[in-house]
């Protein structure tokens, strides 16, 4: 990812948000290029150019600095690739690039969240040799429970 890619990556962005069926897109290209770039980058991403400029899919990724192990965990934020181009490998070149990355940063493994509805980024997974956590599943405290537990209302 460049600075140049920021609206593209942006249009990238919301499509997949989209998908996911989520209400609040709050990112702006000021904000991706403030916390993409600079000193501390609190994301990266690699992307696929399909040439002048236009992206047809991103692989964003960010770090958890501190785990039990003592090491980082490389998060796959988001995978995503434009309709029409699924099928066209776009999506296992971005995952061989965050393979890549993975070792060259000295992370043993990345994780990432699917969709359960979602069979065919399943599968597309599987096919790499992506296996899913049986240990873990993914549990959220929505604004209201976080504000009656804070308040200390039972």
């Amino acid at each position: 990812m460049t600075e140049r890619d920021v609206p593209e990556l942006l249009r990238l962005m919301h499509a997949i948000v989209s998908f996911e069926r989520g209400q609040d897109f709050n990112l702006t290209e000021a904000e991706l290029l403030r916390r993409g770039f600079g000193e501390r980058p609190e994301f990266g991403a690699y992307v696929a150019d399909a040439g002048g400029g236009a992206l047809v899919g991103m692989a964003v990724h960010y770090e958890i600095p501190f785990m039990h192990t003592l090491r980082p965990l490389l998060m796959l934020k988001w995978l995503y690739v434009d309709p029409q181009w699924r099928g066209a490998r776009v999506g296992q070149r971005l995952l061989r690039q965050m393979a890549r990355h993975a070792r060259a940063t000295g992370h043993e493994r990345f994780c990432w969240f699917v969709l359960n509805d979602n069979a065919a980024a399943q599968s597309f997974y599987r096919g790499l040799g992506a296996t899913e956590d049986p240990e873990w599943r993914r549990w959220i405290m929505p604004a209201e429970a976080v504000s009656r537990l804070a308040e200390g209302v039972e």
